[in-house]
C-alpha cells in the first residue's frame, strides 16, 4: 500500500505580480514549481501560494504585520483546502510563530530551517539578504531562535541589493552580475568567520541549481538555500507526525498552543478576514 501523499502549501507572502516592483511573477512561478518539486521526495507535492493582496513595504515592522496577518490567514484556508504544512515564503520568516501557533498543522519557517541546518554544517553562519531594510528582520530572529552564539559576532547579516530585472536574468540563464554581488557580500561575512552563508530569498533556489554554486567559490563554504532547508522541514514534520505522532506541544505554557478554532475564526470574521 502506497503512502499517503504530502501536500505543501508555499505561503509566498506577496502577489504573482506586484505593481512598480516586478512584472516578472510568471517566471518566478515556472521556476519555483519544479525546484521544489525536485527537492521534496515522489508522492509530495508542493503549492506556490500567491496572496490576493499584500503591503508595498516590507521594511516596516508595521506594514509587515498587516501583511502578516492575511499570510497566517492564507495558511489557516490552506489547512482548511486539506494541506498537511505550510511553509513562510519571505526567507526572515514573518508571521512564522503566529501561524505556527493558530494552525493545526505543521508551520516551517526558511530562515529557522536554514540556521538549523548550517549549524550542522560549519561554526558560524551568517547570512546574506537582499536589501538593507531586511537585515533588522533577521538579525531580530536570530535572537529569537537563541542562536546568537553560532551566527558570526560582527554584522551577521549584510544585504547585496539584487535588482529584480538582476534576478529575472540569473533565472533565465545569465546571472553575472546577481552571482558576483552575492559572492562579494558573502566573502565578507566569510573574512568574519562564517563557515556557512544562509542565502536569504526564497526566489534565489532555481538560480543556484541552474548555475550550480553551492559553494561560495574557491571557499568551500556551503551555500545554505532557505527555501529548499524550509521546505525539506516541513515535508520531515509531516512524515514525523505520521509515523510516531510528533507534534507541536499543547502544554498551557506553550507559545505554539492551538487556540480554538471557533475563537479564530470568529475574530477573522470581526475584522472582515472570512
Amino acid at each position: 500500500m502506497s503512502a499517503k501523499p504530502i501536500k505543501i502549501y508555499w505561503a509566498m507572502g506577496n502577489m504573482k505580480e506586484m505593481p512598480g516592483r516586478t512584472e516578472h511573477g510568471a517566471l518566478f512561478e515556472r521556476t519555483l514549481k519544479p525546484y521544489a518539486q525536485g527537492l521534496v521526495a515522489p508522492g509530495t507535492d508542493v503549492t506556490i501560494g500567491w496572496m490576493k493582496q499584500a503591503g508595498s513595504s516590507y521594511n516596516s515592522i508595521y506594514l509587515s504585520m498587516l501583511n502578516d496577518i492575511h499570510v497566517v490567514r492564507d495558511i489557516l484556508d490552506a489547512e482548511r483546502d486539506g494541506f498537511d504544512a505550510a511553509m513562510i515564503g519571505p526567507h526572515w520568516d514573518p508571521g512564522l510563530y503566529p501561524a505556527r501557533e493558530a494552525a493545526g498543522i505543521p508551520v516551517a519557517g526558511p530562515c529557522e530551517s536554514a540556521m538549523m541546518f548550517a549549524m550542522t554544517l560549519g561554526k558560524r553562519f551568517a547570512a546574506v539578504t537582499t536589501s538593507e531594510g531586511i537585515v533588522p528582520f533577521i538579525e531580530r530572529a536570530i535572537r529569537a531562535y537563541g542562536f546568537e552564539n553560532r551566527a558570526v559576532s560582527r554584522r551577521p547579516v549584510r544585504p547585496f541589493n539584487p535588482t529584480f530585472d538582476e534576478i529575472a536574468d540569473a533565472l533565465e540563464g545569465g546571472g553575472d552580475a546577481f552571482l558576483t554581488k552575492f559572492t562579494n557580500a558573502a566573502r565578507g561575512l566569510i573574512d568574519d568567520g562564517a563557515d556557512a552563508i544562509l542565502a536569504g530569498g526564497q526566489l534565489f533556489g532555481p538560480i543556484f541549481a541552474r548555475h550550480k554554486y553551492f559553494t561560495i567559490p574557491n571557499t568551500g563554504v556551503p551555500v545554505v538555500e532557505v527555501a529548499a532547508c524550509g521546505l525539506k522541514m516541513a515535508e520531515a514534520q509531516v512524515a514525523l507526525r505520521r509515523a510516531i505522532g510528533l507534534d507541536k506541544s499543547q502544554q498551557p505554557g506553550s507559545p505554539f498552543r492551538t487556540p480554538d478554532a471557533k475563537e479564530i475564526d470568529g475574530v477573522l470574521k470581526t475584522f472582515g478576514l472570512r
